[in-house]
């Protein structure tokens, strides 16, 4: 950081002659300002020709900025601009090449130059192409800590999830999402100790490349939660930056300057401000977790070689003992001052982690606006559609939605940005109260949500739990309680809130409440039996997953109905959301395939209130 500090000292004169007493006079201050260009080490590529350089000059000052593939051969490329906070874009850049550069800031007469800087030009800013497996996925959502318990401590683990595979397969799901796995101090794991280590808990590396490698033997991909928005303060990496403003990790956080203001709240409108050795970093969640510095070039090679670590482990092109993507916490907030710094991070990473593994697979947390998320299908595969979410949920309460429509007016957002999108879809995650206490409860509601979600197009995500109708609200710790494996809540694999670090005891995991593996499974009409048999379908008719076979039909008032061109056979679907049964009249010989009864033309078929079916025919 360049800095001048200019003072000035305004005189006073005296004027007359003053009778005794004398009349004393009080010299004003002087007025001090500072006079710097910030950050001028910080840039990011925007696309294959142009860089954005994130420097930061007062308010009024104007910048020249010069550039050369060589020191001594600098030119201007920008003269008198006024960059304020915003940097300034240079294009015309050639990929591969390092080039030196200068800024100059002037005010009046006054100028002040920053050292000679470099760096290379990245190529290939933006090219990647979906991981097309994803499309037709169904996954399942899983807090390790609270799944299956391998070793009795009550602590979930990664041997008890690789156990647990069997039942994965007899549900029917293909790909999971793994809530954090790295080494944390945190139960949930959303601040990472050390990237490049697994939880301490949840077993070792040998334990996870174990179930990585079952898991895909048995036809099931991972993807795993990846926290680079923020790090825990008891990363190394912020232990050593909060010593001193020399420490070479310094930068990988975003430290207070003169341009911030401290009283500013953050995205959640809490503070984001906190000080540390007497001085202010950013960490817009809370003050455990310190947010990275992703305008800076070495923070994001450190990700990206994060990234590439858990893809392929042992760098030998073998993906059977790496994950499969990633699930991108936080990846809205990633620059709160530039949406471009986001944007086109993630634009850099996806490039590179298709590099390393051309299938994997990314999927965004973009819990925004649905034009605001949209925007991101330009830098990531997916996003999880949470715009959709409230609809399902609302059409499982007994209200009229208009499903198709709305979910089409949300896919145009997408394909502004990118035609080949994989709209990831579900009804809660682990921040939001479960389904089941979002519809109190009522089994029949329950099993209609989850009917809506998954005769809909695009990639479902199921919350583990759901399957059984698991209830859940906030605090955070009850929408993650443990998997009831029993009636009795206890039992061999059972995982505990006694222990792991919870910050409240278990509420809803309770013995004798009808929602259990054991209370459910082989129960006819039972929630688990039911998701079993839409997940089946939905395997068996991969073209469900594609909007463009979709067509909607009205036959009946009080339901919502609608056609999906499954190539030699058509599925109707008709969703009752009234309080009352309605009949449907059958046009053609065929089959409702929840309940497996044969249809012949002319019958009629009872929809009961609040339920679906599914009618296949030739």
């Amino acid at each position: 950081m360049k800095k001048i500090i200019i003072s000035t000292l305004l005189l006073l004169a005296l004027l007359g002659c003053v009778s005794t007493p004398q009349k004393k006079v009080v010299q004003k201050p002087k007025v001090v300002e500072v006079f710097e260009i910030l950050d001028e080490k910080f840039y990011i590529d925007i696309d294959d020709t142009t860089v954005k350089f994130l420097f930061k000059a007062k308010k009024g000052d104007l910048v020249n900025f010069f550039i050369g593939e060589s020191k001594d051969s600098l030119v201007e490329v920008k003269s008198g601009v006024a960059a304020g906070l915003r940097g300034i874009k240079v294009d015309g850049l050639k990929p591969g090449t390092t080039y030196f550069y200068q800024i100059e800031s002037v005010r009046g007469t006054q100028s002040i130059k920053s050292d000679v800087l470099s760096f290379t030009k990245i190529d290939r800013t933006n090219n990647w192409s979906r991981a097309e497996w994803a499309k037709t996925a169904i996954f399942y959502e899983v807090f390790v800590r609270s799944f299956n318990d391998s070793n009795g401590d009550g602590i979930g683990d990664f041997k008890g999830l690789e156990n647990k595979i069997p039942y994965l397969k007899e549900l029917g799901v293909n790909a999971l999402w793994l809530m954090p796995v790295l080494d944390s101090p945190s139960y949930h794991g959303y601040d990472v100790k050390n990237y490049y280590e697994v939880e301490p808990d949840y077993g070792t590396k040998e334990d996870f490349t174990s179930l990585l490698k079952s898991a895909h033997e048995n036809g099931i991909k991972i993807i795993m939660d990846l926290v680079v928005n923020h790090s825990s303060t008891e990363n190394p990496w912020f232990q050593d930056a909060a010593k001193s403003v020399d420490s070479p990790y310094r930068d990988y956080y975003d430290w207070a300057d003169s341009t911030d203001r401290l009283t500013a709240n953050g995205p959640f409108g809490g503070k984001m401000w906190h000080k540390k050795n007497g001085y202010n970093y950013n960490a817009i969640f809370w003050s455990g977790m310190p947010d990275l510095n992703l305008r800076n070039v070495t923070v994001r090679t450190e990700i990206k070689n994060i990234a590439a670590y858990w893809l392929d482990p042992n760098n030998d092109g073998d993906f059977t003992d790496g994950v499969d993507g990633y699930r991108l916490d936080a990846a809205l907030h990633i620059d709160s001052k530039d949406k471009e710094v986001s944007h086109n991070w993630w634009q850099e990473f996806n490039t590179y982690v298709k590099d390393v593994n051309p299938e994997a697979f990314l999927v965004g947390e973009n819990w925004t606006s649905t034009n605001s998320m949209a925007a991101f299908f330009a830098d990531l595969d997916s996003s999880f559609n949470f715009s959709f979410a409230s609809n399902m949920l609302d059409m499982a309460r007994g209200r009229k939605v208009d499903l198709l429509s709305n979910l089409n007016g949300i896919h145009r957002a997408y394909s502004k940005h990118n035609n080949n999108y994989i709209d990831s879809t579900f009804l809660t995650n682990h921040d939001q109260t479960r389904v089941g206490s979002e519809l109190n409860g009522d089994i029949t509601k329950i099993n209609f949500a989850a009917s809506i979600l998954l005769t809909l197009p695009g990639t479902p995500f199921i919350y583990y739990g759901e399957e059984l109708g698991m209830l859940g609200r906030k605090p955070d710790d009850n929408l993650r309680e443990p998997f009831d494996w029993y009636t009795s809540a206890t039992g061999e694999g059972m995982t505990s809130m006694e222990v792991g670090g919870f910050y409240n005891p278990s509420k809803y995991t309770k013995a004798d409440d009808g929602i259990s593996y054991q209370e459910e499974s082989g129960v006819e009409g039972s929630t688990l039996e039911f998701y079993k048999k839409l997940i089946a379908i939905r395997k068996e008719f991969p073209q469900m997953s594609f909007d463009k076979n979709y067509e909607k039909v009205d036959l009946i008032d009080g339901a919502y109905s609608y056609n999906i061109n499954c190539g030699t056979k058509n599925l109707l679907i008709v969703h009752n959301y009234s309080k009352e049964d309605k009949s449907l009249n059958i046009s053609e010989d065929g089959i409702e395939l929840l309940s497996n009864k044969e249809l012949l033309l002319g019958d009629n078929l009872t929809i009961p209130a609040l339920t679906t079916v599914i009618v296949q025919t030739e």
